[in-house]
């Protein structure tokens, strides 16, 4: 691990199949980040990672895995508005950016859900806007490659809604009986009176064209994580409205050219905790074979509130950022160890061996420089 604590290997005690002694593994450690990255965004292209956005603001950096001296490097400087809560999928030889959240101008009082689309070219140093129209904007949504060419697009908060909030929140900043009733207003309804996004989209790089593959049989969920292994989609928790999430995996098949939702699981509760509230902003990928999902934050007591009707289910609750470490094993998944800190909203990027957590925020809301490796193999979990 890069700029938090000295490397730690833990036994996973019931993941291990055998008394035999195995040698102890060491995830790849990557440098600190040139700054510290929350709400970030990126993806790794032919063994290099790509990072920007979020709190570095229009800024994007790279690192070559395959390179002796392992350092980042600045790219060109990202042509949109800074935003947060981007997705950036690997596509068609490039790295595509969609939405996220921030001012459509420099004049705008508030931030705004965005839909556009920025395509980056490595072999030229190259950003370009894309001429396209995504059929709804792009905030709070997950997203993954399906193949060279094409990706998935999950979920995702509602434009006008989401909008409407913030404008009218900023437009009655100075009355505080007003703000309050706005935002009482705004917290207190059940989940489906927010209308998160339950469309599965299509993005077609090569031939930049959106198709729709149907609706969930699930509640649209924010800021869930998305990961693939083969045909196999992994939906993981995330908001189903403001600040109260799912526990629920949701597990589909991409199979020719169609998406197939096929079972759902539930993220256990945290050593000691006496139920899992969902996660948010949670880092998640592939280790050997292995789903990891570590971090991300909640709101403790949030899930009770909401079962009793008080749908403004986290009021006067503490944001709780996360540190359990999970693995899926079979079709079970089970706590297997903790990262150095609670830590949520940074990037997540898997090299097939190596899962690393990088930038993210702390409990205090603070950026950090971190980038944390996870490995884990026959039964050993080393963080780096």
């Amino acid at each position: 691990m890069s700029g938090l604590t000295p490397s730690t290997t833990r036994l996973i005690a019931a993941l291990v199949v055998s008394l035999a002694v195995i040698p102890t593994l060491r995830a790849e450690s990557l440098p600190r980040l040139p700054q510290p990255l929350k709400a970030g965004t990126g993806a790794i292209l032919n063994e290099v990672i790509y990072i920007g956005l979020g709190s570095a603001n229009k800024s994007w950096y790279r690192l070559d895995k395959r390179s002796e001296e392992k350092r980042w490097q600045p790219i060109a400087e990202f042509p949109g508005s800074p935003r947060d809560q981007a997705i950036t999928l690997a596509l068609n030889n490039s790295l595509y950016v969609f939405g996220g959240s921030g001012n459509v101008t420099e004049q705008d009082a508030t931030p705004s859900v965005l839909s556009d689309i920025y395509r980056y070219d490595p072999a030229n140093d190259r950003w370009q806007k894309i001429a396209s129209h995504p059929p709804r904007g792009l905030v709070g949504h997950a997203g993954v490659a399906l193949n060279a060419n094409q990706g998935l697009l999950l979920g995702g908060v509602n434009k006008a809604i989401f909008d409407d909030y913030l404008r009218d929140i900023n437009a009655h900043k100075d009355d505080k009986k007003a703000s309050e009733a706005i935002i009482q207003n705004y917290f207190n309804k059940p989940s489906e009176d927010y209308f998160f996004s339950r469309e599965a989209l299509l993005y077609d790089a090569k031939n930049n064209q959106w198709h729709a593959l149907g609706i969930t049989p699930f509640a649209g969920t924010a800021g869930s994580a998305l990961v693939r292994s083969g045909e196999r989609i992994t939906l993981i928790n995330g908001e189903i409205k403001p600040g109260l999430r799912t526990d629920a995996i949701h597990y589909g098949l991409w199979s020719q050219d169609k998406l197939r939702w096929t079972g759902e699981a539930r993220l256990p509760a945290p050593p000691g905790a006496p139920l899992q509230e969902g996660l948010a902003g949670a880092y998640a990928g592939y280790s050997h074979g292995t789903l990891l999902v570590a971090g991300g934050a909640n709101f403790p007591g949030a899930r009770a509130n909401y079962r009793q009707h008080h749908y403004y289910a986290h009021q006067g609750l503490t944001k709780t950022y996360q540190r359990t470490i999970f693995a899926q094993h079979g079709e079970t998944w089970r706590a297997i160890g903790e990262l150095p800190q609670p830590l949520g909203y940074g990037v997540t990027i898997s090299d097939g061996e190596t899962l690393y957590l990088i930038g993210g925020e702390t409990s205090q809301g603070q950026a950090v420089d971190s980038v944390i490796g996870l490995s884990l193999r026959n039964g050993h979990l080393t963080i780096e």
